[in-house]
């Protein structure tokens, strides 16, 4: 039997409040009690103490949108698209291993779960490999990582976007939307990702405003992920993308730039949840050339809508999309979406708890799984300063091990 003593901690608790002086015992990777320092007894013998004046301990963070094969985390930063291109020659066994090796970055950065939708240069429709089920499943194995909730292929329409680099199922028509939705469930799926707008991948020659799939196809995705107990999330850019995915009944709206007031009320009415991965929107207007352009024409609406979403009382998500930290996305969320650093700390764990559909993490409460981050700054008065000052991360009640250059990559 383990058991754990989180004595006289600052604790943020991912459900929006911060307590001093916090004591958090944990048995068998399991939080068994939360309260304050003064009110909970516990055989000390019994315990190994973990003694947190002078810290703050968090749930784990939750990453809500991840591409583990697009991150070029630890390495040197290319130009968009550059890190695709680096790597879209190199064997499936190369590819596996960067991904590993991303997971175990974030890791040590206090990530403890990781939702991957996906990526380039893993096995599709076309080519044989591996794909984000079986990182999930190693790790569950016992490799080193955050779990991960794993999405296999996306779907997309014929020529739609994601073709040719990234790992897809093409369909078409109600019919064959619901038969690639099952197969990616055989596959071992725990959510389904689909395409219901262009993107910025190869702008400006594909279109982000562009829709893709009709509404009676995303219901057909729709009705069969929620048959079979699963979520289903969806890409969408493009402001009517994301309204014909709230009408089919899709539970969660992946980036939203283009969103106007309108679809932000539908969501609201809907229940639908939001990831805005804020951070590469951040990035790519910093730019140069017509992708740079076309953004900064689009980030002051788009802080708009998620501005609007919060004051909704939508579940808002945070997710670093590709080549970026958690500490990046929530950064960006404070310092350009005008989110609280208490805000941004719940979109990365309480909020995005919810949206992933997970009972058992995202908030330190008796009863959760006991994934748990100490930093050693008070993130509440700086999100960087405090998310880069990591001074241990528990997974389940393990302490993971951190790698000194991954958390200076940060």
């Amino acid at each position: 039997m383990s058991r754990l003593a989180f004595t006289r901690f600052n604790l943020v608790d991912g459900c929006g409040s911060s307590t001093p002086d916090m004591t958090v015992l944990v048995q068998d990777g399991q939080i068994e009690r939360v309260g304050p320092s003064d009110q909970v007894e516990f055989d000390r013998p019994s315990y190994d103490e973990i003694k947190g004046e002078g810290f703050w301990l968090l749930p784990g963070l939750i990453n809500c949108h991840d591409h583990l094969m697009d991150k070029s985390l630890g390495r040197r930063q290319g130009s968009e698209g550059a890190w695709r291109h680096d790597f879209s020659g190199r064997p499936p066994g190369f590819q596996a291993l960067e991904c590993a090796k991303n997971a175990v970055v974030e890791l040590s950065q206090g990530v403890t779960t990781i939702r991957d939708l996906a990526g380039p240069n893993m096995a599709d429709q076309r080519n044989p490999g591996y794909t984000n089920v079986d990182l999930r499943d190693a790790i569950a194995a016992g490799m080193p990582g955050p779990r991960i909730l794993a999405c296999r292929l996306a779907v997309t329409m014929t020529g739609g976007h994601g073709y040719p680099w990234f790992a897809i199922r093409e369909a078409d028509g109600p019919d064959e939307v619901r038969k690639a939705v099952r197969e990616q469930l055989k596959g071992g799926a725990d959510f389904i990702k689909i395409m219901s707008s262009g993107g910025f991948s190869h702008y400006p020659h594909e279109d982000p405003e562009a829709t893709q799939f009709t509404v009676d196809e995303l219901r057909a995705a729709a009705e069969e992920a929620h048959r079979q107990g699963r979520l289903i999330t969806t890409h969408a850019i493009a402001d009517q993308g994301a309204r014909n995915a709230i009408e089919a009944g899709i539970d969660t709206i992946e980036h939203g730039f283009l969103l106007t007031e309108e679809t932000v009320d539908r969501m609201a009415a809907q229940g639908t949840t939001f990831v805005p991965t804020v951070r590469v929107m951040v990035r790519m207007q910093a730019g140069k050339g017509p992708l740079a352009e076309f953004t900064r024409t689009v980030v002051p609406s788009h802080v708009r809508a998620v501005r609007q979403a919060m004051a909704a009382g939508i579940p808002i998500g945070a997710g670093t999309d590709s080549r970026a930290f958690m500490v990046d996305e929530l950064e960006a969320l404070v310092s350009v979406y005008h989110f609280s650093p208490m805000e941004a700390l719940v979109a990365a764990t309480g909020s995005a708890a919810r949206i992933c559909g997970l009972q058992q993490v995202g908030t330190v409460e008796a009863g959760k799984l006991a994934d748990l981050l100490i930093v050693g700054t008070d993130p509440l008065k700086g999100i960087r300063e405090g998310l880069q000052d990591v001074r241990a991360v528990y997974k389940e009640g393990l302490p993971q091990s951190l790698a000194a250059e991954a958390i200076e990559a940060g």
